[in-house]
């Protein structure tokens, strides 16, 4: 699961560098994803969230009580639900592409060209059926997940960023404008993503019928489902505002926004995600059993962990933040140009790598102790503060500021997060994380400083792939120094750290 996770995330980078060679940061990139980002955030608005919160706990409890058949009947109720809504939905998308659109641009508050917005609704109505078979991909994923088959579902993500590269690459040269490739590539990835799970679901004997009777085990899913809409909704907010205000900024600001938080998931989701995976499961246990020491202990924990791995990495892209953009993206049609804007919108992203990784992991923390409300609210809070920063900031800043608005927002919620888990946990201090993150920032800044000293010498004047060799040998010393430095000062997560990975190694 771990390694087909780790290879989607790969591939949708590999992804964004596709899009980045045929589209650059051209006014067709901006449009794509502009259109791409609204049936995606509707998928994560109205397909994931409803399978975590309403489907699953609703079919476990089902099948548990009632049996198989039963199971079968629940299912298949919600999935022609779910079939007949996204069909009405999808129609209304298409058909009303260019109110979409216009909604956008009001958002945005600044004009935007006639031809931006054509093409925008040109692709959003190629787009917008995507989300009806993602849609449907997520309730044949809720069923696996229910049975314990996880990584279909996983390689499901694979199999979209592959369609989706290669409808880009064998149509680039058959469509009049290589964006639309990227559009049928979308659409085939969404059909794709449903129809390799269908012989799987079919082999724990569903069998789709039309029964389009609502029952009571329906409408219950759909109850559970309203607060998790509702926090999903805050951040489908933050997103949409923060696109639209950067498609008035004029051509590259939406496609440079991206390409940084692209990188900066990357690294949430390699590290950061990993961390969090591997120290919390015990968290429920402990919270259920009344064991607060122990909570305490893992989450300060997974803190000095997560400070350990992003401290030099937030240091080291910091410092490197052109050459990391120039040596993923600068070819084909991303220019310099391109380059620059990315790396300016990084600048600002990666102050924030620390405390949004930090985020995550008290997140679930309020998960252990069936506290799902806490993290909506500071969601909320930390939304108007985006949505008033991203107006305030893009005068001054440009599309820098909606980054760092981004980043303050982030700051904020884990800022509250961090003081309001006081009221499950008590107080978060022990002796050992200052000391721990004190000798991790010491490490740190020796590594930073190895590394702003070889990139003036090793990495001035080289661009795209000539960076390959110096950049990989920057990056080796600074990680180099940063692990002499905390051996010098005894840092005790790094032996915990290298125990932590043997054991997974060995299993």
């Amino acid at each position: 699961m771990s390694a087909i996770t780790l290879a989607s995330r790969v591939l949708g980078l590999v992804r964004e560098q596709v899009r980045a060679h045929y589209l650059g940061t051209s006014l067709a990139s901006d449009a794509f994803g502009l259109a791409f980002q609204i049936p995606n955030l509707l998928r994560r608005l109205v397909a994931e969230g409803a399978m975590s919160a309403g489907f699953i706990p609703v079919l476990s409890e089902v099948e548990e009580r009632d049996g198989r058949p039963a199971a079968v009947q629940f299912a298949t109720r919600y999935f022609n639900l779910v079939l007949a809504v996204l069909t009405v939905v999808t129609a209304l998308g298409v058909a009303g592409a260019g109110l979409v659109v216009a909604a956008f641009v009001l958002l945005g508050g600044r004009e935007v060209s006639p031809e931006a917005q054509q093409l925008t609704i040109s692709l959003t109505r190629w787009m917008f059926p995507y989300i009806a078979f993602v849609s449907l991909a997520a309730v044949a994923q809720g069923v696996l997940n229910t049975y314990r088959v996880f990584w279909v579902s996983a390689a499901s993500s694979v199999v979209m960023n592959l369609a989706i590269i290669a409808g880009a690459v064998l149509l680039v040269g058959a469509v009049e404008q290589p964006v639309y490739g990227f559009a049928i590539g979308v659409l085939v990835a969404g059909v794709l993503q449903f129809a390799v799970q269908v012989p799987f679901v079919m082999k724990l004997g569903f069998r789709w019928t039309p029964d389009f009777n609502i029952g009571p085990q329906v409408r219950r899913a759909l109850w559970l489902l309203v607060p998790t809409l509702f926090g999903a909704g805050v951040y489908q907010v933050n997103v949409l505002v923060s696109q639209a205000i950067a498609w008035g900024l004029g051509s590259g600001a939406v496609s440079s926004l991206q390409y940084s938080s692209r990188l900066l998931e990357l690294t949430l989701g390699v590290f950061a995600v990993a961390i969090s995976t591997v120290v919390l499961p015990s968290l429920s246990r402990d919270a259920a059993a009344g064991r607060l020491e122990e909570v305490r202990d893992t989450v300060l924990y997974a803190v000095r962990l997560c400070c350990f791995v992003c401290f030099p990495m937030a240091a080291a892209l910091f410092l490197l933040r052109e050459e990391t953009a120039s040596l993923l993206f600068q070819r084909g049609a991303f220019s310099a140009r391109s380059t620059s804007m990315t790396a300016y919108a990084m600048s600002f992203h990666l102050i924030g790598l620390v405390h949004i990784a930090l985020g995550r992991i008290f997140v679930p923390v309020f998960y252990a102790f069936k506290d799902t409300r806490t993290p909506v609210w500071t969601a909320f809070v930390a939304m108007i503060v985006n949505v008033a920063l991203c107006y305030a900031l893009t005068g001054p800043l440009a599309h820098g500021g909606i980054a760092l608005a981004n980043t303050a927002s982030a700051l904020v919620q884990t800022t509250l997060l961090a003081v309001l888990l006081r009221r499950h946990t008590g107080p978060l201090t022990d002796r050992a994380t200052p000391s721990s993150l004190l000798r991790t920032a010491v490490a740190t800044v020796g590594a930073a400083t190895v590394i702003w000293h070889l990139s003036g010498v090793l990495l001035a004047g080289r661009q795209g792939t000539d960076l390959l060799v110096p950049y990989a040998l920057v990056l080796g010393s600074g990680a180099g120094t940063f692990l002499f430095v905390c051996l010098v000062v005894r840092h005790p997560d790094l032996a915990e750290l290298i125990q932590l990975v043997r054991r997974r190694l060995g299993r």
